[in-house]
Parts: structure tokens; C-alpha cells; sequence
């Protein structure tokens, strides 16, 4: 269960995670920097390893989020998504990364949806994966938002959408304050189709911002739901990327 958005920037882009889970799950680990290889990437991660979201010292970046309105494996999980892009961090260029994508054992894992950056190629692509199939979209760069949610999915997705243009069209031109509002927003109303989700068994958990400029990419955290970011501190790091 995720909102995710990116957006171009000058040089660079910006993209923001809110990462929805339940309750009772242990909360991740603020990001840090790791060797993947011989790439260093930067990245929060759950206790047992693995994560949702990271970048590597080449700018690529990659996002995963679930897809719930696929039909779900009723067996044991033999391998985590999360264990994925720690794996694609590892590689030089996204083609390279696809082909590594290509060798996971989708047959054992849930489907998901793998957002792919590549700032210096202005490639942005998606994987996406439902255990029997995988479809790769090559997508414009430009402003756009992933959606999941595990409960009721493609009515999630309609009302973020809506509130999503509805931000645009109240606001003019998106910019990265207008990203942040949206995903602190509990428009139409807090609960479990707002972006800044809540409901009595699950809510966003984290607050992840990742931003591609002055070819240094920086990494804003906050552990919680966003709602509450704008009055507490963010964890910060930053990485600087290989020329």
C-alpha cells in the first residue's frame, strides 16, 4: 500500500513515497548509505534487510509497490520483493538492471509494480509483475503517480487520482511544495482512500523524498505518517553522484 510521485526537475527529478502498511509491522530503518557492489547506494531499509525505494551513486533509482488487484500466492513467499532493488542498485545502467530483473523467480512473488529512473538517459520506466506474466512500459518523463492499497485497490487509485488533480488544478503548476501537500493530504477525508492513509488496522508509516539535483541526490525521511512531518524533524542524507 504506497503513494507515488515523480517529478522532473531541472537536471534531475524529485520522487516521494508514502509507504502504507500495517500497524503491527516493525518500523524501517532510516536510510543510510550501503555498497552494493561496487555501486554505493543510498536507502532506508526494514529491520530483516531489504527496502521499497533507493538510489545509487550513478543516480539510478528505483520504487516498488505492491498490486494488490492481482491475484495474490496463497503459498509461502520463497523470496522477498524487498530483497529486489538492492540487487538492481548493484548495476551501472537501467537496461543492465532490467536484465537482473529479467532472473528473479516472479512465479514466487507477489505481484508488484517496479518504478525505474535513469536521470542520465530522462528514462523512466516500469516493470510490472503478477506471478505468471511481466510487462515492461516505457514511460514519458513527466509528472506521474503510482498508486496501491490493499484495501479496495482501483477505488484507492480513482479517489488519489482525483485528489491528485484536483491539487493541480487549485495549485497551477506542480512544484515539489505541492507534492509534499498531497501526500500529507487526507483529502476527501482521512481514511483509508486518503493519500495520507489511515484506517484502524493499517496507515502510511513513512515519508520517504528523494531528490536528483546538482548531481547530488538527498534523501528526506520521517518514520510516521506525513501528516505529522511538517512539525517533526526529517532524517537526512545525501549522496554524491559519480560524474
Amino acid at each position: 500500500m504506497c503513494t507515488l510521485s515523480f517529478l522532473p526537475a531541472d537536471k534531475g527529478f524529485h520522487l516521494l513515497m508514502n509507504r502504507d502498511e500495517q500497524r503491527s509491522r516493525p518500523a524501517g530503518i532510516p536510510p543510510t548509505i550501503h555498497q552494493c557492489n561496487s555501486r554505493t547506494a543510498i536507502f532506508p531499509s526494514e529491520p530483516t534487510g531489504g527496502t521499497w525505494i533507493g538510489s545509487n551513486d550513478l543516480g539510478l533509482t528505483f520504487a516498488l509497490i505492491n498490486w494488490y488487484s492481482k491475484p495474490q500466492l496463497m503459498t509461502p513467499l520463497a523470496f522477498s520483493r524487498g530483497q529486489i532493488i538492492p540487487q538492481l542498485l548493484c548495476q551501472h545502467t537501467i537496461d543492465a538492471a532490467g536484465e537482473i530483473f529479467s532472473t528473479f523467480p516472479h512465479s514466487c512473488l507477489n505481484p508488484f509494480r517496479l518504478i525505474g529512473i535513469s536521470p542520465v538517459e530522462q528514462r523512466l520506466q516500469e516493470w510490472r509483475s503478477c506471478v505468471t506474466d511481466t510487462e515492461f512500459l516505457a514511460l514519458d518523463w513527466k509528472k506521474r503517480h503510482w498508486f496501491s492499497s490493499g484495501f479496495e485497490e482501483a477505488e484507492a487509485s480513482k479517489v488519489r487520482a482525483n485528489t491528485c488533480q484536483a491539487e493541480t488544478v487549485d495549485h497551477g503548476q506542480s512544484s515539489l511544495d505541492s507534492l509534499r501537500r498531497l501526500h500529507s493530504s487526507h483529502l476527501p477525508a482521512k481514511g483509508p482512500y486518503s493519500i495520507c492513509m489511515h484506517r484502524p488496522d493499517a496507515c502510511t508509516v513513512s515519508f520517504t523524498e528523494l531528490s536528483l539535483t546538482h548531481g547530488t541526490v538527498t534523501m528526506r525521511y520521517h518514520s510516521g505518517a506525513p501528516c505529522e512531518a511538517l512539525d517533526l524533524p526529517c532524517s537526512e542524507l545525501s549522496l554524491s553522484i559519480y560524474p
